[in-house]
């Protein structure tokens, strides 16, 4: 099978995983700037605990929040209990709801017990990005940049969406797992 020879700068996702501590984060601050210098409006999201990027761009400290931090570059270090929350927003659509579950510390007990589900987490925030648009309908980001974590842990997590495909009934959760699995094992549209 060979794989497409599409530029960089024409797909939606790229996941940046290598060993700890070979420069993922300056590889992903470097490629959002060159990308950004092409007119693309690019989001780094971030996993892990320590955040690093900041110092790289000059910013204030990036947290959960999307915050811009150059001209055209976005970035967010992703809280897996946070995007879980957020999910459940996006599904239940009703915030007090949402709350009540995300707030037990009976599911939050279990939450933490399935494995997989704060990969999933970090790595579905990361995708839903690329499925956000502006009022025109054009994509919110052209890219977004995922600064995984190192190699062992990036890989299985890459692998969480197909897991829930194989694993999880229909409903919302395996449609989104479905769309982003697409997206990642698509070579055009992600790397």
């Amino acid at each position: 099978m060979s794989v497409p020879d599409t530029p960089l700068e024409d797909r939606r996702f790229l996941f940046i995983t290598g060993k700890g501590g070979v420069g993922k984060t300056s590889f992903a601050a470097a490629l959002a700037h060159a990308m950004a210098q092409r007119g693309k409006r690019v989001l780094v999201a971030m996993c892990g605990a320590h955040e690093r990027l900041s110092g790289m761009v000059g910013s204030p400290p990036i947290d959960h929040e999307i915050s811009r931090v150059a001209d055209r570059v976005w970035a967010t270090r992703i809280d897996p209990a946070r995007a879980m929350e957020e999910y459940g927003e996006l599904v239940i659509r009703v915030k007090a709801l949402s709350r009540a579950v995300f707030d037990n510390k009976y599911t939050t007990t279990f939450f933490r017990a399935v494995p997989g589900l704060h990969d999933w987490a970090m790595l579905g925030k990361a995708w839903y990005h690329t499925t956000e648009t502006l009022d025109d309908g054009r994509p919110r980001f052209d890219l977004v940049i995922f600064d995984a974590p190192s190699t062992g842990h990036g890989l299985d997590m890459l692998r969480v969406p197909k897991v829930i495909l194989d694993i999880v009934p229909p409903g919302v959760l395996r449609r989104d797992a479905e769309a982003a699995w697409a997206l990642f094992k698509d070579p055009v549209r992600s790397g």
